[in-house]
């Protein structure tokens, strides 16, 4: 079962800031400079290491929303933060099984019980934790001069309810550096079935917005030009197919899905 579906903002080409941020050293930090909502840093992440910090689109028009992995493939900790009442993610199906107080806050405790398994999902608790994964989902006050927070702190392969609320509690509140991390320019949303030319700079990605995403490909008739990415399952979200922009120039691209072909005169610019 899918544990963190990406929404298609998020999508295609999730590039880690950490391996060309140029800041203070402390990443948190970095990012807390160039965020209005407080960013979170946890202290107790189960002695696991850090996989991922990412900065990530959100909706047009909205601040990146932050993406932390600790540990590995099959036994690891996701922690999302992102502002107060703006939807970035969303997770996959869960089960609603009751409420904690973290730090002051009322967290929603959720288990990825399978929903098609009516006995055992009607008998899913917080035990299940560690056997199906799970998560904590919280919104915290506003911290001066910063906005609030929603947090979901996730465990998947084994961690257990006790040890996601150990982990949620340990979530301290950083001070900026003024050393801002890079910004994630925002990808280009196209619907490939009504799109027949679009402009792009160099570096741009392009998303296709459509349904299935792991059954689209696309032919670049210049491949120097431009590169497509498959969409679809990514093990704990999925991405929507998408299109990056390498060197100035105009090629045609033939985006198919079966036996379906659209064809889109793309056009990058020099950045």
């Amino acid at each position: 079962m899918k544990k963190f579906v990406a929404l298609i903002l998020t999508a295609a080409l999730m590039l880690p800031i950490s391996a060309m941020a140029m800041g203070s050293g402390d990443k948190f930090s970095d990012a807390q400079t160039g965020l209005t909502y407080s960013v979170y840093k946890p202290t107790n992440t189960l002695g696991m290491a850090a996989l991922k910090f990412e900065l990530l689109p959100c909706q047009p028009g909205k601040e990146e929303w932050l993406y932390l992995k600790y540990g590995g493939t099959k036994r690891y900790l996701e922690i999302m933060q992102t502002m107060s009442g703006v939807k970035c993610s969303d997770p996959g199906l869960s089960k609603y099984v009751r409420t904690v107080v973290i730090n002051g806050s009322k967290a929603a405790v959720h288990v990825y019980c399978d929903p098609s398994k009516p006995a055992s999902y009607k008998k899913c608790n917080i035990s299940d934790i560690a056997r199906v994964g799970g998560y904590l989902i919280f919104k915290t006050k506003a911290v001066k001069p910063y906005k609030g927070t929603e947090l979901q702190v996730q465990g998947i392969g084994g961690i257990t309810y006790a040890q996601l609320v150990t982990v949620a509690k340990a979530l301290k509140t950083v001070k900026a550096s003024g050393m801002e991390l890079p910004k994630v320019v925002a990808p280009i949303m196209i619907d490939p079935m009504t799109t027949t030319q679009i402009s792009a700079r160099v570096g741009s990605s392009i998303v296709l917005t459509v349904a299935d995403p792991a059954n689209w490909s696309a032919m670049i008739m210049e491949p120097a030009l431009a590169t497509f990415i498959p969409g679809g399952d990514q093990g704990t979200y999925s991405t929507n197919p998408g299109i990056t922009a390498l060197a100035a120039g105009t090629t045609i691209v033939h985006v198919t899905h079966g036996s379906d072909m659209y064809e889109i005169t793309l056009t990058i610019i020099a950045d």
